[in-house]
């Protein structure tokens, strides 16, 4: 399609003013407010995703999270087949509405996935919380490590079903002609929009369509994308960005700076194989030069990094890493920093990409003196260690530097101190395990998790019970002794609940410890003990509880008769012993466990129970079930004599309403129904104006 003249373009319509009806569509679709289910779902696609960068992998947040965004994706599609999201570096585009980079959750969703190089992602019906969880974990990567971004090795991810991620390259999009127009003269730039001329160019529409004229960048770079690679529109393209980076270096107004930003937004968008191809072939050195140099002084501080290393493929410079590293640290306190920050962080920026682009004559910029000395500028660290001076540099973000650059020294320790004084352990450790493990990662470990640090947190009022588990879990057993000081001197449950969940986490090798305090411990370390020895699993080598069946204090006896029953070799020993104990809880509990499997040694036992009248009424009961359960002749006359009492004048009748009297109907009923004597006190029973007596003595008849 040829482009228009300078006089045969129309000039933009104003829309100021104008009824809705009368603004164009492109325009209605932009300032349409993005719907409240679609605002709900992308808040829970960031919330998520960031979740995922919070906590370690099998944490319950994690699952629930998943949870709740699948239930959202559901809910989200029981009118719909599907729901696709495009993705630019701030900002996403679903069903025609791009959202407000101002949006920080929504921001942070497209930066997360615009880093992975996703184009889109696409959530069809039918998603299941495997397929979610899967595509969440995988999105949730650190794209500048491992394998890389996701959006370069989709064949390497998945499959779902349910779920499409489209790398950049935009093969979706088509022109509807790939002629180009020939090259715009300064005069026609000067008197254009040049926005609006460069979108039209890439769309390929009509100098009358005014959808262009508030073209989204991400649309107008997806369209660059399907066409790089043609060297007349690369040419075109890159002489339309050219002439209007030239035209702004140096002279800044309102306007321009709209310009500027979208024209980083568009930028940002591309893949960067596009932008290098587009440089390749639509420019000689001299012009590449030109463009990065002019590019470095107008457009965002993210855009400027994609172009400088666009430039530096596509004219074979080589930028040494560390000074890469050091440009891209630049940028991103550029665009993130406080404002004192970011006013020097771009000035510093674009002042070095200048003098680095300018240099570019050089077959190598990056001789042997010049690599060691970045090398040092990016490891070393400052001899003052103050944190929070004149600098004003927060220490989570030195303690990062310094774990990304694998380096250590006074200000990353007094950094780290910081942080802990903060009562920010678990961010510090986030950041830990987040990072490649060095022996910079090392040393910071040892310094944080230490038993005197632990000791510290244990006698912290109110304890901070998520850095104990942290430093448990990193000191392993050589925190047991600490951990058993501390449960011997708490004076609250809760405190030694939490002692005892760390002690119980560390597993069977506390066993020894626990034993050997065991014998001179207060009676409630004594029962804490205990019941760690029973969570443990198996007993320590050499113990056993039966020295603690005969404490004088119930509590510790019970522990101890738990152990036995517990234990599958002796658990008829715990059940006689049980038995025998004075204390109703002991009895009751070893009474329970004779239910499943009672030792013939124990009917005398349950007998004593059965008839002792101090004895607890819901005690008795079980044991009277256990003697009905042998159909023993003792075990009948007992029964009997429990359900019926003597009367004036000798008459007998139906002993007075209990729990343990419900318990012998019911068991005559079961066992004995056909017995003379029995179905007496059955018959009794059933004509009695209770229906709760009705009731046990009918249990057998249904």
């Amino acid at each position: 399609m040829t482009q228009p003249s300078p006089s045969s373009q129309p000039e933009t319509p104003t829309t100021e003013g104008a009824p809705p009806s009368a603004i164009p569509p492109s325009r209605a679709q932009n300032a349409a407010a993005l719907s409240r289910e679609l605002g709900d779902f992308l808040v829970e696609f960031s919330i998520v995703l960031h979740k995922r960068s919070m906590y370690p992998p099998g944490h319950p947040h994690l699952q629930n999270s998943a949870v709740r965004f699948v239930n959202r994706v559901s809910s989200l599609l029981e009118g719909r087949e599907s729901v696709t999201l495009g993705v630019a570096r701030h900002r996403l585009v679903i069903e025609s509405v791009t959202t407000d980079p101002n949006n920080a959750l929504l921001r942070d969703l497209a930066h997360r996935l615009h880093r992975h190089r996703i184009a889109s992602v696409q959530l069809m019906r039918g998603a299941t919380l495997e397929e979610v969880e899967s595509a969440l974990t995988a999105l949730s990567e650190d794209p500048q490590r491992g394998e890389g971004p996701i959006g370069r090795r989709l064949d390497k991810v998945g499959p779902w079903d349910h779920i499409r991620l489209r790398a950049m390259g935009f093969d979706k999009f088509t022109l509807q002609s790939s002629k180009a127009s020939g090259p715009v003269t300064e005069g026609s730039a000067a008197e254009r929009d040049a926005w609006v001329e460069l979108a039209r160019l890439a769309l390929s529409t009509e100098p009358g369509d005014e959808a262009t004229d508030d073209a989204d960048p991400l649309v107008v770079a997806q369209a660059i994308g399907q066409k790089a690679g043609e060297v007349a529109y690369d040419r075109v393209v890159l002489g339309y960005l050219s002439k209007v980076a030239e035209e702004m270096s140096g002279r800044r107004s309102a306007g321009e700076d709209q310009l500027g930003q979208r024209l980083s937004r568009m930028i940002e968008a591309m893949d960067p194989d596009t932008l290098r191809r587009l440089l390749e072939t639509g420019a000689d050195l001299a012009g590449r030069r030109k463009f990065a140099l002019n590019a470095s002084q107008i457009l965002a501080a993210d855009a400027v990094m994609e172009v400088v290393e666009a430039a530096a493929q596509a004219t074979n410079q080589t930028i040494s890493h560390n000074l890469l590293r050091l440009l891209h640290k630049l940028a991103h306190h550029a665009e993130d920093g406080s404002i004192e920050v970011r006013v020097e962080a771009d000035r510093a920026l674009r002042s070095n990409v200048a003098r680095l682009i300018g240099d570019w004559e050089l077959e190598d910029p990056n001789p042997t003196r010049y690599t060691a000395m970045l090398e040092g500028m990016v490891r070393s660290s400052p001899d003052d260690p103050g944190i929070g001076g004149g600098g004003g540099c927060e220490p989570e973000i030195v303690v990062k530097m310094a774990l990304e650059l694998g380096c250590m020294g006074p200000a990353v320790y007094a950094a780290a101190n910081a942080l802990l004084a903060r009562k920010e352990l678990a961010r510090m450790v986030q950041l830990l395990e987040t990072m490649p493990h060095t022996a910079a990662s090392e040393a910071l470990w040892s310094h944080v998790a230490t038993p005197e640090r632990l000791e510290a947190e244990l006698h912290t009022t109110p304890m901070d019970h998520e850095a104990v588990a942290i430093l448990v879990q990193r000191i392993g057993i050589a925190a047991t002794n600490s951990l058993f000081d501390r449960l011997a001197s708490a004076d609250d449950r809760s405190t030694r609940a939490t002692v005892l969940k760390q002690l119980i986490a560390l597993g069977p090798p506390v066993g020894s410890v626990a034993v050997a305090r065991l014998a001179d411990a207060p009676w409630y370390v004594q029962r804490n003990i205990l019941v760690l020895i029973g969570r443990l699993g198996q007993w320590p080598e050499g113990f056993t509880p039966m020295s603690y069946v005969g404490n004088p204090d119930a509590r510790i006896r019970r522990e101890a008769v738990k152990l036995l029953l517990e234990s599958p070799g002796h658990t008829i020993d715990g059940i006689l012993l049980g038995l025998r104990d004075a204390d109703d809880g002991v009895a009751t509990m070893a009474a329970t466990t004779a239910l499943e499997s009672c030792p013939p040694a124990a009917l005398p036992l349950l007998e004593r129970i059965t008839v002792d009248p101090d004895r607890s009424p819901d005690l008795r009961a079980i044991t009277l079930r256990l003697l009905a359960r042998t159909r023993a002749p003792e075990a009948l006359r007992l029964l009997l004599a429990l359900a019926m009492s003597r009367r004036l004048w000798f008459a007998r009748g139906l002993a007075p309403k209990s729990p343990l009297l419900l318990s012998a109907l019911s068991a005559l009923a079961s066992h004995w129904k056909e017995d003379p004597s029995a179905t007496e006190v059955l018959s009794l029973a059933l004509q009695h104006s209770d229906p709760e007596i009705r009731a046990a003595a009918g249990t057998g008849s249904s």
